[in-house]
């Protein structure tokens, strides 16, 4: 496995700090209504995952879980982590979420 599979790196590809032996990740989330009583939830930072739910809790508890299993994933396999730089803006509905995502 190449060296820096090993530890996480920030969403421009620079390795984090050794600071816990349990690796942490950005995960940037927008949020916003899709219908009444209805929460959109996308990663910003990493294309391709996307909710929805009854709220805004909802929504980020699901989208943390795919986001960690996806980033689990890849670093099992020893594949490098695609991370979307720079991170788009938000859409004019959209509320920006930061998550840090300890594997």
């Amino acid at each position: 496995m190449d060296q820096d599979h090993q530890h996480p790196h920030d969403p421009t590809g620079q390795p984090l700090p050794q600071t816990s032996s349990v690796p942490v990740f950005n995960c940037i989330v927008y949020v916003s209504p899709v219908t009444q009583g209805t929460v959109g939830a996308r990663v910003a930072n990493l294309a391709g995952i996307e909710c929805t739910a009854a709220n805004e809790r909802e929504a980020l508890t699901k989208i943390v879980q795919v986001f960690k299993q996806h980033v689990t994933d890849l670093i099992s396999k020893g594949e490098s982590i695609s991370w979307i730089e720079p991170t788009p803006p938000a859409r004019n509905n959209e509320l920006e979420r930061f998550i840090p995502v300890h594997l």
